[in-house]
């Protein structure tokens, strides 16, 4: 009997930790776990303030970024409205968007840039998130520019998903294919209240946008009510 009630003890201790490593307070961190994903930490900012540039009677700020790509020197320059690649413009607006997006600009000095080689599967990818200025709940969506074989002469550019998402989000599935989520609030019965989060992965073909079987989709349940911030890992179609 003394046994037993261990025994019992010991697995309800199991599941408890099991349960526990499936609360998050970030949406980084929850990307950064799923398996296949493809972008690990973005290239370090440089310290110092943003450069300034006027051209063709547009004004605004950029950063500068260095990094290597097989073996070859990348130079980035990201601005509010661009993001230019060892001296090749690519306008955010010139992006293809999944559908509901909306561009909009966003802020040199906080954006992040991912930057991961090629591999048997798949092409190199460079990716660049930021905010823009917003008011109520702007700070939810996180504009993301997917860059697919960044040194090729014509990548493929791609607007992404942008509500609770991050360059994190993208994996690679077993196939090769690249994925994404477009995540969508999960209401409570009475239509009222977002209890969590619907995750649902989407990927990009034949000039399309196209739902994926997998990764499966996934649901996250809001530890409070219309708080996103902090949730748990529901569970898997």
């Amino acid at each position: 009997m003394k046994s037993a009630v261990m025994l019992m003890a010991a697995l309800t201790a199991l599941s408890s930790s099991a349960n526990a490593a499936r609360s998050y307070d970030s949406y980084d961190a929850f990307y950064a776990a799923r398996p296949g994903a493809v972008f690990g930490n973005p290239i370090k900012q440089p310290a110092g303030p943003l450069h300034l540039y006027s051209d063709s009677g547009e004004q605004g700020s950029y950063t500068e970024l260095r990094s290597t790509l097989d073996s070859k020197i990348v130079r980035i320059e990201v601005a509010e409205n661009r993001i230019t690649i060892n001296g090749k413009t690519y306008r955010f607006a010139h992006a293809t968007t999944f559908p509901n997006e909306h561009v909009i600009d966003i802020y040199p000095g906080n954006a992040n840039v991912f930057l991961t080689a090629g591999t048997n599967s798949r092409p190199p990818l460079l990716c660049v998130e930021g905010y823009g200025s917003g008011s109520g709940e702007a700070d939810r969506h996180q504009q993301i520019f997917l860059l697919v074989n960044p040194l090729a002469s014509k990548p493929t550019f791609l607007h992404l998903p942008s509500l609770l998402s991050s360059c994190r989000a993208v994996v690679a599935t077993k196939d090769g294919k690249l994925a994404f989520p477009k995540n969508s609030y999960v209401f409570d019965d009475a239509q009222e209240s977002r209890i969590g989060l619907l995750v649902s992965y989407y990927s990009f073909e034949n000039q399309h946008f196209v739902s994926v079987p997998a990764p499966n989709q996934l649901r996250l349940r809001f530890t409070h009510p219309e708080i996103p911030f902090q949730f748990s890992v529901q569970d898997e179609d």
